[in-house]
């Protein structure tokens, strides 16, 4: 191998010794060995830091990033990043693992296109069920670039794409000053940062990723912070926005995502929390009359069905809850026949 790699396989660790193995063996064992192994031990308190200094010993691929704070999944993949030499990057989470052409199928396919970014189709493992099944992709993505407007904006609402599991040409992120900037939800505002300000984007259709769920003491496991983290990561997504003016035009997309598959859902878990915040949210945004909603229909499709969903679990959330969307969606509408007045 040479001194500089071509491919840097970052991969963040914090209290995964179960699952460590199985991630490491797969990469490894990579059929393109060109690359350099950092490994970010993000002050585990397991045997995690033990593991990882084994097998540095058996393979001078390994680099060691022994954090002695934890920081949080997206802050010790920057850590990862800060030292890096490829000209490629590509993340792997410590408790997922990928396939034995993982990295060469990745490489090749942004050499080919010089792309900024490529994204794999992935499966789901089931740490439960032990079983194995398709990922739900958006299929229209599939091989075509990432690179028009309205591209962009049907991309932007989709719920399967915000993942870092992905291939990034390391000199766009820093020339882009793309990082992750938050560290609940990192990777969807990483996602769309990226999605705005590149037009060398694709998806490819190689299942090469096996992503973990059901896992016991995953991060990703509800609690009562996920309607606060979502907030958050929406207020940040909107300063994204108003940073730039080119971006304007990606608000609508990311405001019918968030309405549909964060806000809504979530206040049928937390009611509480949801009366106390969404005040603060629709005078941000829904107050706006700038704002036009390009879904309205299916928003009001999803909202009947929860309705109807959970009528005989909670009256009282379906009334509360219902009664909103009727107010808003009044609004909405208002908002569409004045934009399209305007455009006559």
């Amino acid at each position: 191998m040479n001194n500089i790699p071509k491919v840097s396989v970052i991969i963040p660790v914090y209290n995964v010794e179960q699952y460590l193995r199985q991630c490491l063996d797969s990469v490894v064992n990579q059929t393109f060995e060109d690359i350099e192994i950092i490994v970010v031990n993000d002050c585990s308190p397991d045997n995690s830091l033990k593991i990882i200094e084994e097998y540095k010993q058996k393979d001078e691929r390994f680099v060691i990033v022994d954090l002695k704070k934890n920081v949080g999944l997206g802050f010790a993949r920057n850590e990862g990043v800060k030292v890096a030499k490829g000209k490629y990057i590509t993340f792997i989470d410590s408790d997922d693992y990928v396939s034995k052409d993982f990295v060469e199928i990745l490489y090749k396919t942004i050499e080919k296109y010089q792309y900024d970014v490529i994204s794999p189709d992935f499966y789901c493992y089931d740490d439960i069920t032990k079983k194995i099944s398709d990922s739900r992709h958006p299929k229209e993505f599939y091989n075509v670039p990432i690179s028009t407007i309205t591209i962009k904006q049907k991309l932007l609402y989709c719920e399967d794409i915000h993942y870092a599991r992905k291939i990034f040409r390391l000199q766009f992120l820093k020339d882009n000053n793309i990082s992750f900037k938050i560290n609940k939800l990192e990777d969807t505002l990483f996602t769309w940062e990226i999605v705005l300000k590149t037009n060398k984007f694709m998806f490819i259709d190689n299942k090469i990723y096996f992503y973990r769920v059901n896992r016991k003491g995953s991060i990703m496991a509800t609690t009562n912070s996920e309607f606060s983290n979502n907030m958050n990561l929406f207020y940040a997504l909107k300063e994204l926005m108003d940073k730039d003016a080119n971006n304007k035009k990606y608000f609508d997309p990311v405001l019918n995502f968030f309405l549909m598959n964060r806000l809504f859902n979530y206040a049928w878990k937390y009611p509480d929390i949801f009366q106390s915040v969404y005040p603060r949210f629709k005078e941000k945004c829904l107050d706006n009359k700038n704002t036009r909603f390009a879904h309205t229909n299916t928003i009001k499709s999803f909202c009947k069905s929860k309705v109807f969903s959970f009528a005989f679990k909670s009256a009282f959330r379906v009334i509360y809850v219902s009664l909103i969307y009727r107010f808003e969606f009044k609004k909405i509408v208002h908002f569409i026949r004045v934009k399209q007045k305007q455009s006559v």
